[in-house]
């Protein structure tokens, strides 16, 4: 047993850990039963060594998880962010290459790059497109109220975030990062290479070689699983053609071999064959077409409620294509239009679907089957609607029970959906393998038949917490626990909880408020989940929020939260400080049925 810097427990733990030391002896005694605690093959139940315990990686509920790399990548959900270059809200936040370093950092295997022309120019020439005359209003509400923004702070172009100075380096000696990298950018940054920004707002831009500069130098830190880069193209050929050299100059050990794999028919990969290797979402043109010179209105994604999709075009703007030596680099991940599941490009094995989230919960309203059978197979990406301009989230449960691989989200700040991300992904390295009846080769035809489905009865008792919020202040706090479960309406194409938000968990249960104080003692309180019908074990997800009570029932702030997937459950769970800064928190007990021993968690974030 490990044990890293003991923490000096407090009175209220130390009670309720005694207490609970004779238990575990009854337990030890029962005739008959053999019982193995976690990290111990014979538990010494003493006080002094079950504290020893809560404090060892032993007790870690989040323990890395053994990863199955042998599917096709089809057959995996994957830990993905939305508009990743941004710091802050959609409208005047910050385009930052800090927000690509942090996602990384925290496991993201999917990021987002929205470039433009670099010259400010062009900025306002390259738009996207719009299929219907009610989300052409949508975004161009939103582009209305950016403009009505940045004309009231006295902003009529997007700002550039301060390059470091450089000093040229040779061809043949890549860059190596943006002065937040390890190692520094060292190469002249063009004032015509292209940039990163939101369009049509006040967000400050970053440039385009600076955001490949910071992937490069993280992309690898966390995990060696393969990193997708979703590009969402705003410019001209010329300035396509500098994207595809600095791609090439900087990323040149991590790209698929193309080489190997350029036809339409390739066969998506295994998971193991990709390790180390970045994949380049990028939307599909064939060669042939690929030959327009005007500016470009077409994206990665394809849904107009993004705020910049290929499926809202405005009619002032001339309509061309990627160039061949960009789109050939989307080779696994080769984006494309949805029409219907029809159409031929739903058959090649190398394809990508983006779909807002309005966009999938229509598809999947008109034909749920038939979107479950797809995402068996072929890759779907679904993001949030374009008019989320605070940075909020769609809640990512219902998509990945509709088999999407890649539900991105807003990292920008901590909500109920970035909790139910951090549940599915953690310690998994950003790719986790899908339940057994939602991969390419099983029969289920539909998520009625994809899982196993029974009734829940669970049961959380709450032992102490220690060290709980601000240092100056008197606290009353309490616990609540949600479950967020699908919806019997949901499995045959009804609507979803919310409208496919998330908000709270659509069965919750709550403590009554604890010992006054940050370490308060909850004596023994449990929360009861009883005879909850249809619930799948592998994506139900158990969320825990401590709140204070101290204020008004609209104003209690969450100092902390956790989220787990249920079939986790008896390992349990980390407890995650809202501003994410190490932090000693409730310790919990748990067992869903009385045949089960009960089992303590503890850790420290």
């Amino acid at each position: 047993m490990t044990t890293t810097n003991p923490p000096s427990w407090s009175p209220a733990v130390l009670n309720q850990v005694r207490s609970l030391t004779n238990e575990f002896d009854q337990i030890e005694n029962i005739e008959g039963d053999n019982v193995d605690f976690p990290g111990s093959q014979s538990f010494d139940t003493s006080t002094n060594r079950l504290l020893n315990y809560l404090a060892s990686e032993e007790s870690n509920a989040m323990a890395p998880v053994s990863l199955d790399a042998t599917h096709p990548i089809s057959d995996y959900y994957i830990s993905s962010s939305h508009n990743t270059y941004l710091w802050g809200n959609q409208l005047y936040g910050k385009a930052t290459t800090k927000a690509y370093q942090k996602v990384l950092e925290r496991g993201c295997r999917c990021v987002e790059v929205d470039v433009w022309d670099g010259d400010d120019s062009d900025s306002d020439t390259s738009d996207s497109s719009g299929e219907s005359g009610s989300d052409n209003e949508k975004e161009g509400g939103i582009k209305k109220l950016s403009r009505r923004f940045k004309n009231k702070i006295g902003l009529s172009k997007s700002k550039v975030e301060p390059q470091p100075k450089d000093t040229p380096v040779s061809s043949s000696s890549p860059p190596k990062g943006e002065g937040v990298g390890p190692s520094g950018l060292r190469r002249t940054v063009s004032k015509t290479e292209p940039r990163v920004l939101h369009g049509h707002t006040a967000t400050k831009e970053v440039s385009f070689r600076a955001v490949c500069s910071t992937i490069r130098d993280y992309a690898f830190v966390t995990s060696d699983l393969p990193l997708i880069v979703s590009l969402e193209i705003h410019t001209c050929p010329a300035q396509q053609e500098i994207m595809v050299d600095i791609i090439r100059d900087l990323w040149a050990p991590y790209l698929v071999d193309l080489n190997a794999a350029t036809g339409h028919e390739v066969s998506l990969p295994t998971l193991e064959s990709l390790r180390k290797k970045i994949l380049i979402k990028v939307k599909y043109t064939a060669p042939e077409a690929a030959k327009g010179t005007g500016p470009v209105v077409v994206s990665s994604n394809a849904d107009p409620e993004s705020g910049s999709e290929d499926e809202s075009q405005e009619t002032a703007v001339k309509k061309s294509h990627i160039v061949t030596a960009l789109a050939s680099m989307g080779v696994y991940t080769r984006g494309c239009h949805f029409k219907d599941f029809d159409q031929p490009e739903a058959k090649l094995p190398n394809h990508i679907f983006s779909l807002s989230e309005s966009k999938i919960i229509d598809v999947h309203k008109r034909d749920h089957s038939a979107l479950f059978r797809h995402n068996k197979r072929f890759m779907m990406r679904v993001y949030p609607k374009g008019i989320r301009v605070s940075s909020s989230n769609l809640d990512p449960a219902p998509f990945w029970r509709m088999g999407a691989q890649i539900v991105a989200l807003n990292w920008q700040y901590i909500n109920a959906a970035t909790m139910l991300n951090q549940a599915m992904f953690h310690a998994t390295g950003g790719w986790v393998l899908k339940p057994e009846g939602y991969r390419s080769f099983h029969k289920a035809q539909s998520q009625i038949t994809a899982l196993d489905r029974g009734t829940l009865d669970l049961s959380i008792e709450l032992l102490a917490g220690q060290d709980i919020g601000p240092a100056d202040e008197r606290l009353n706090l309490y616990v609540r626990s949600e479950l967020h479960i699908e919806d019997m309406e949901e499995i045959t194409g009804g609507a979803l909880p919310e409208g496919g938000s998330t908000k709270e968990g659509q069965i919750k249960a709550a403590s009554e408020v604890g010992s006054a104080g940050r370490s308060p003692s909850f004596g023994r309180q449990v929360l009861q989940f009883r005879a909850v019908p249809g619930v799948s074990e592998e994506l139900t997800f158990v969320r825990y929020v401590v709140i204070c009570a101290s204020f008004l029932k609209k104003t209690c702030p969450t100092l902390s939260t956790a989220c787990i997937r249920l079939f986790h459950i008896t390992r349990f769970t980390a407890i995650l400080q809202a501003e994410r800064e190490p932090w000693i928190e409730v310790i919990v007990s748990c067992g869903e049925s009385a045949a089960l021993p009960k089992a303590l968690r503890y850790l420290t974030l």
